[in-house]
């Protein structure tokens, strides 16, 4: 089984995680074709972007606010937004979950600089680990009336750094798989 998740970016490369098994590898992609290919045959696609557009914040980012966690609106980064919901419209048949690894790496009290010197990196894990928790129904869902955004619950997930880009992730719900 594979999972994708995106931490999608504009003017750089994307972060695209990889899980299969309980391995988690960073792949840097610079558009949404790319993308695609890489994560067509994934079960669960999530994305580190707003999959909707609004002026202002959606009631959706107001939730999350009053739970304690800091988004943007997605009116602040209206091409990141384009760029995701185009890369949403590719996935015809699939399940594509908007997450938000900021507030799933305060949940689980990790801190990104532990694991590499760029966040991008550790947020395609987090999005990617995300997809796998969404597919066995044990995320978080923040919802309103115009959109749902999922993320980590509060428990203790190891990640143990195997190189730059790939790792090894250690959680009651994931399996070693030798």
């Amino acid at each position: 089984m594979k999972f994708c998740g995106i931490d999608l970016a504009v003017k750089r490369p994307s972060a695209v995680g990889i899980l299969e098994n309980n391995i988690v590898c960073v792949k840097e992609l610079m558009d949404n074709i790319e993308i695609y290919e890489e994560c067509k045959d994934a079960l669960v696609i999530s994305i580190d972007a707003p999959l909707s557009t609004s002026n202002g914040f959606r009631e959706v980012d107001k939730e999350m606010i009053r739970k304690g966690y800091k988004v943007l609106p997605p009116s602040w980064m209206r091409e990141l937004v384009n760029k995701a919901i185009a890369l949403k419209e590719l996935f015809v048949n699939k399940v594509v979950i908007e997450t938000h690894p900021t507030s799933s790496l305060k949940n689980l009290n990790l801190n990104w600089r532990e694991f590499s010197s760029k966040k991008d990196i550790i947020d395609a894990v987090i999005c990617a680990l995300t997809s796998y928790y969404y597919f066995i129904r044990k995320t978080m869902e923040i919802s309103s009336i115009d959109g749902s955004i999922y993320i980590l619950p509060p428990e203790i997930i190891k990640i143990n750094k195997i190189s730059d880009k790939c790792f090894k992730i250690i959680s009651q719900y994931l399996q070693e798989v030798s």
